[in-house]
This record gives structure tokens, C-alpha cells and sequence, in this order.
């Protein structure tokens, strides 16, 4: 089991990604972008949109499951590609010492079940991508913050990924899809994801029959990245929301790190120092 698991990883990463895995897994240091936060979450009551994630695990790049009061969590489906077999009520299960979250079955971009201004933190790891109208669902885990809360937002980034022969979405096509309230069944990026998604770095999507199999059932499964992302978008898509950045960091292969702040009714953000971030 570990020798095919080890296989998937070099396919996916090469020899020098593999290494920078297993030596984060065996050291377990947080990335700077935590530990100038991590008081943010002490005893804090959040929720993750997908996950749960192993970046927010115990050992994990940016560890809030274990300090934080409370995770809940909303996922699109019962089951998923990821997750199998889900439960809903008090079930979420993200870290051994701390206790069950609530288990939602929500849309990323209709969270109407949870109340507005009633979260402390907004997790989300390698979710945002995976939404056909990314603005839409991220005004929704605002609504959700309260004001001086966090969201901590972890997006792929293109080149370490199998979406390095794709082009970076524009902010305009994103706030194109808001306004023209584009659904989850948008079929618009499926043939540039056809012609160009690298296989070669996505083992487990199979070869091209398979694959093309998930394309068609994806709004089924959300396996696809709808939109495809750098650095540079990610903060404009932050700055967007009207977020405060607190912190950015990259992390190689292929992890953008975004830690934003809400800030009170009519403040706006201060953001010049972000925009125009290394892509």
C-alpha cells in the first residue's frame, strides 16, 4: 500500500516534490503564514467549506484543527470523490482530541443554513477552484464571518499543478460569472480542461476515456478545476471580497496560502502591499 501510494505521489510530483512531502511529513513545522496567526484560532468556532484537510490537521502546514474550539463543515454531497459515506448532524470527526463538529450538505455558494455573522473562521483548502462562480460562493463565506474574522483560503497554484498548460482565469471572467450568476452545471472551461489538463501529473483522474467520463459527470462529482489560479488572482480575489490581507505565502509544489481579516461594515481594505504578488 505505501509503495503505491509513494508511486502516485512521484508520478504526480517528481522526485524533488516527493522529498519536500515526506520531509514535511516527518518534521510537521507550520508554515510563517500560521504562526503569525495562530492566535487567530485559539478556541475559535469556524467552519471549512470541503475537508476535512489534511493542511488543517495536527501535522498539517496550517494547523487549526487542534487548537481551535470547534470545526463544523460543508461539503456539496454525502459522498464525493474525497469523501465517502458522509453523515449529517454532529459527526464531523477533524482531529482526535477536540470534539465532533456540525456536518453539513450545503452548496459552497448557498450556505443558507448557516447564519450570518456567526463564524470566527472560514477554512477552505483546494475548494475555491472547484466552484463554477468562485465570487459567488466566496461573498457567501463572508456573510458568514463575523466582523474581525478570519478566512484562511488555500488555492492550487497552476504552475506546480496539472493545470500548468491552462491560463490563469482573469478577475474579470470571475465577476463575469458572478454577475451573470453562473450555475455548478457551467460546461464552459470543459473543453480547454479536455484539450489541456496534464494527466501526466494527475494519476488518479486515469487515462483520457476515464477521464473524459468525469468530465460529463461533473457536476455529479465536482472533480474538475472550473477556474485556474496564481498568486496574483488569489489576492485579487481576496481584495474583491473586501478582505483585509493579513498574510500570503506560496508553498511549494503548489499551495497559495491567504489569511484575510472581515472588516467592520464601511472599512475598506488596504491591500497595495499584496497586489501585484509574485505569481
Amino acid at each position: 500500500m505505501l509503495r503505491k501510494i509513494l508511486a502516485s505521489k512521484f508520478r504526480g510530483m517528481g522526485i524533488a516534490g516527493l522529498l519536500v512531502a515526506v520531509s514535511r511529513r516527518v518534521f510537521a513545522r507550520p508554515i510563517s503564514s500560521f504562526r503569525a496567526c495562530r492566535y487567530y484560532f485559539v478556541d475559535a468556532v469556524g467552519l471549512e467549506i470541503g475537508g476535512p484537510s489534511k493542511i488543517f490537521a495536527r501535522r498539517g502546514l496550517f494547523p487549526v484543527y487542534p487548537i481551535a474550539g470547534r470545526v463544523d463543515n460543508c461539503n456539496f454531497n454525502a459522498q464525493t470523490i474525497w469523501e465517502s459515506a458522509l453523515v449529517r448532524g454532529p459527526t464531523f470527526r477533524y482531529d482526535k482530541n477536540r470534539p465532533c463538529g456540525t456536518q453539513y450538505f450545503l452548496e459552497a455558494t448557498d450556505l443558507s443554513a448557516i447564519a450570518s455573522n456567526s463564524c470566527d473562521f472560514i477554512l477552505s483548502s483546494h475548494a475555491l477552484e472547484h466552484v463554477a462562480n468562485p465570487l459567488l460562493a466566496l461573498s457567501e463565506w463572508i456573510r458568514c464571518l463575523k466582523t474581525d474574522g478570519i478566512m484562511a483560503l488555500v488555492l492550487p497554484h497552476k504552475d506546480g499543478t496539472f493545470d500548468h498548460r491552462r491560463p490563469v482565469t482573469t478577475l474579470g471572467h470571475l465577476i463575469a460569472d458572478f454577475k451573470l450568476e453562473t450555475p455548478e452545471s457551467d460546461t464552459t472551461h470543459f473543453a480547454e480542461i479536455l484539450q489541456l489538463h496534464d494527466l501526466s501529473r494527475d494519476p488518479e483522474a486515469g487515462d483520457i476515456e476515464t477521464f473524459t467520463l468525469r468530465v460529463q459527470q461533473n457536476v455529479a462529482i465536482r472533480g474538475l478545476h472550473h477556474h485556474v489560479f496564481d498568486t496574483a488572482l488569489a489576492v485579487c480575489v481576496i481584495s474583491w471580497g473586501g478582505l483585509q490581507i493579513i498574510a500570503v505565502e506560496a508553498v511549494w509544489p503548489y499551495h497559495i496560502f491567504v489569511v484575510a481579516k472581515k472588516l467592520a461594515p464601511g472599512m475598506s481594505p488596504d491591500n497595495h502591499l499584496f497586489i501585484g504578488a509574485q505569481t
